[in-house]
């Protein structure tokens, strides 16, 4: 009898044992495949399917404003560094060749001024990056 438990207790742990291993390699994969989704891991897979050029958009700025009664506008201003980015992603493969910069605007907010004709008008919005790099290999 006390051999059918041994039998037994081995087989559990080696059930045990292979969902730990098979929900180690769920969460190896899941944290691949989100990987790949960071702009390093497009730029990397795109070196991969041997593509000539790569182009990413990052926001490297942003900026909130707001008018009160009787005052401008005011708000706050956020911005963003990638170069340790821009440089890993030289470090696959690729060369930067192009920079460009856009504005996107996400909202506006508008007051008529106290006392006078006119309004105060804040926008908000976001400063984009437009980044061209090229296959070095190319």
């Amino acid at each position: 009898m006390a051999g059918i438990f041994k039998k037994a207790e081995e087989e559990r742990q080696k059930e045990q044992e292979e969902r730990r291993v098979q929900e180690e390699n769920k969460k190896k994969e899941k944290a691949h495949q989100a990987w790949l989704q960071t702009p390093l891991g497009m730029a990397t897979t795109a070196r991969e399917e041997g593509n000539g050029f790569f182009e990413i958009e990052l926001e490297i700025g942003s900026s909130k404003r707001n008018v009160s009664f009787g005052t401008g506008d005011f708000g706050s201003h956020k911005k963003s560094d990638f170069t340790g980015l821009l440089s890993q992603i030289e470090d696959v493969g690729w060369k930067l060749e192009h920079v460009g910069y856009y504005f996107m605007i996400t909202g506006e907010t508008s007051r008529d001024k106290f006392l006078a004709s006119g309004q105060h008008t804040a926008v908000n919005g976001k400063t984009m990056g437009v980044y061209l790099f090229r296959n070095v290999k190319n």
